[in-house]
């Protein structure tokens, strides 16, 4: 692994993206629209609109009354009313901390991901979730 590390909100949105993808092959749709709810959080505050989007854009297709599928852009999503207070009770449902305890058992390797690959490993799990069916 090179020198460069992720920062702390790419670190938090690769780890709730992992289990959205777990919970999507599960076929839990309920589950994986919570955990790419807090990764379109860490998106936008890592300054990721496309990956903020592309979540978005999942959680839309199967989800149209969703707080982020009412809006235009994940950008007018996240400045609803709505958004604070759904990121902040999805948080304590499910704390980073314990998100990193759960993605840990699914796939490790993917953690270990570095600055230089990140986006490509962002991508690649945002496609599972695009080409696989519920």
């Amino acid at each position: 692994m090179s020198e460069s590390t992720l920062t702390a909100d790419e670190r938090a949105l690769l780890i709730y993206l992992i289990l959205a993808v777990t919970a999507h092959q599960k076929r839990q749709t309920p589950g994986r629209n919570r955990f790419l709810v807090l990764t379109v959080h860490f998106a936008l505050r890592a300054g990721l609109l496309e990956t903020a989007e592309a979540c978005r854009k999942v959680v839309k297709q199967d989800s149209p009354q969703h707080v982020l599928s009412k809006h235009s852009s994940v950008v007018e999503a996240a400045k609803s009313d709505l958004f604070p207070p759904l990121v902040k009770q999805l948080q304590r449902h499910c704390s980073l901390e314990r998100a990193e305890q759960l993605a840990t058992g699914q796939e490790e390797e993917l953690l270990q991901t570095d600055s230089a690959a990140f986006q490509k490993t962002v991508s690649q799990l945002i496609s599972r979730i695009q080409t696989q069916s519920t």
